[in-house]
C-alpha cells in the first residue's frame, strides 16, 4: 500500500475517533443534564467531633434549600462550600457531585490548640490565633487557661483577637503553652497556666506549692530558664512547700516569697 494512502487511512481513522468521542462527550453531557441529586453523602477529614453529619444535614437543609431532585448540574457548589465554612468550627469545605445522583460534601474541622476558661465564658484558639466558641457537648482534649483575658469578646465570638495588641498577646500565650507542652520535663513540673485581664500570666507548679509569676509573656525561653534554676539549684535546698511564690517578671532576677508561718 502506498505511503500516502496509508497516511489518508490513518487520517480518516484519526478523525472518526475524534468525532465519536465528541458525540460521546456530547451525549455524557446530554444525560448528565437530565440527572438529577438523589442524596447527601457527608464526610470528615479529622476525628474531631464539633460538628457531626446530622449538624452539616441540617445546616445545608436550612440554609441552601432543596437539593435532592435539583439538576445535578445545577446544585451551587461553591454556595455550599462558603456556607459550610462561615460556621466557625470548620476550617474548610469541599463539595462536588458524581454521576450517580450523589452530592458528597467533605469537611475539615478547625483544631484547637488551647481552650480558654474565663469564668462567665471561653472559648477555643487555634494555633493562628482564631478563636471560636464553646461546644455544648464536646470538649476538645486541649491544655487550659484559666483565669480572664486582657479583651472583651462578645457571646459565640468568632475570629481573630479584636485589636492588634490582643492578637500579639495571644499568640504569646499559645507559644508559652507549646512550649510547656514540647518537653516532658516542663509538663511534669507545670499544671496549668493562669491569665489575668492586666495580661499578666502565672504558672501553677504540680505539686501545688508554688506559682510562677511570669509578667507579660514574652521572652518566654529566658523565663523559663529562670524557672528552671529555681528547681535545680533553690528547692533542693529550701524543700517543697517553703516558697509560695517565685516571680521572675524582672531581668536577672529570681524574687522568691515564703509562705506565711
Amino acid at each position: 500500500m502506498k505511503k500516502t494512502v496509508r497516511y489518508s487511512i490513518s487520517c480518516l481513522l484519526i478523525a472518526a475517533f475524534c468525532i465519536g468521542m465528541g458525540i460521546l462527550a456530547h451525549l455524557e453531557k446530554e444525560s448528565r443534564n437530565t440527572r438529577t441529586c438523589e442524596r447527601l453523602e457527608v464526610e470528615f477529614s479529622d476525628s474531631l467531633k464539633f460538628v457531626t453529619e446530622k449538624d452539616i444535614r441540617k445546616y445545608v437543609d436550612s440554609r441552601y434549600g432543596a437539593y435532592i431532585g435539583q439538576r445535578l448540574d445545577s446544585v451551587r457548589l461553591t454556595e455550599i462550600e462558603q456556607m459550610l465554612q462561615s460556621r466557625s468550627a470548620i476550617m474548610d469545605c469541599e463539595a462536588w457531585t458524581t454521576d450517580d445522583g450523589v452530592l458528597h460534601v467533605r469537611v475539615g474541622q478547625r483544631a484547637p490548640v488551647l481552650r480558654f476558661d474565663c469564668g462567665d465564658g471561653g472559648f477555643y484558639v487555634d494555633a493562628e490565633g482564631y478563636i471560636f466558641p464553646l461546644h455544648p457537648s464536646y470538649t476538645a482534649d486541649v491544655p487550659v487557661v484559666s483565669g480572664g483575658v486582657p479583651f472583651k469578646l462578645k457571646k459565640n465570638y468568632k475570629g481573630e483577637a479584636p485589636e492588634e495588641r490582643d492578637r500579639t498577646w495571644l499568640k504569646h500565650i499559645i507559644e508559652l503553652s507549646r512550649y510547656i507542652n514540647s518537653s516532658k520535663i516542663w509538663r511534669s513540673r507545670i499544671s496549668g497556666i493562669r491569665c489575668s485581664s492586666d495580661e499578666n500570666v502565672i504558672l501553677l507548679s504540680s505539686s501545688g506549692s508554688e506559682k510562677f509569676y511570669l509578667g507579660y509573656p514574652e521572652n518566654i525561653a529566658e523565663k523559663l530558664g529562670k524557672v528552671e534554676t529555681y528547681f535545680i539549684k533553690i528547692l533542693p535546698l529550701k524543700g517543697e512547700n517553703h516558697y509560695k511564690s517565685v516571680n521572675v517578671t524582672y531581668n536577672n532576677q529570681i524574687i522568691c516569697s515564703q509562705k506565711d508561718i
